[in-house]
């Protein structure tokens, strides 16, 4: 039988939790059947929703539809779970032409924020999009290098480094923020940040 804590994703979705980080209403399918009720419910006064998914084997691409109508979203969660993929369900998140997503990297002394102008975030994991990046100071969250536009405010800026304060080193965070919303994605361990220079 499957676990949650088996899929990398799903357990950096739940972590967010632990930080206290605002994400989206998120339920996590791994029956259709028996988690009928709890995805009717879900739905229920939502005309679109966000679908991911996650594999426990396989790390690359897995399929999502972030504007699912709700008439649709049940077939594509079926599709999803019938080849072995546990489906992540979430409210939509309006995708709005101000919005930027990013990365924040924890170091010991130091965090890095690569920033790009929009979403999806996979056009900065998988492409290279990167129009901002901030190094700033773990202890006086000093900002100590810039390039690229400036793109987060300084109320934003200052809103997301009080948000990820308690979260220790070595941790990614992938977040978005829009109009009148921050939330972040995922929170995940980087075993390359610890051979890195801060």
């Amino acid at each position: 039988m499957k676990k949650l804590s088996n899929f990398k994703k799903i357990e950096g979705i739940k972590n967010l939790e632990k930080y206290s980080l605002p994400a989206p209403a998120t339920i996590f399918i791994l029956d259709l059947k028996k988690q009928e009720k709890e995805i009717d419910d879900f739905l229920k006064n939502r005309d679109i929703v966000m679908i991911r998914s996650d594999k426990e084997v396989d790390m690359s691409f897995c399929p999502h539809n972030l504007n699912c109508p709700k008439a649709k979203a049940k077939k594509f969660i079926e599709e999803l779970v019938s080849k072995g993929y546990a489906a992540i369900l979430q409210e939509h998140v309006p995708s709005e032409e101000d919005k930027l997503s990013g990365n924040i990297l924890i170091f010991k002394k130091n965090i890095l924020m690569e920033l790009m102008e929009g979403g999806p975030l996979t056009l900065l994991n998988r492409e290279g999009k990167l129009d901002e990046y901030i190094k700033i100071r773990r202890n006086d969250f000093k900002e100590i290098e810039h390039f690229g536009k400036r793109l987060i405010t300084k109320e934003d800026l200052g809103r997301v480094l009080k948000l990820i304060k308690r979260v220790p080193p070595f941790k990614i965070l992938e977040f978005s923020i829009g109009q009148d919303w921050l939330y972040f994605w995922q929170i995940r361990d980087d075993k390359t940040a610890k051979e890195l220079k801060d």
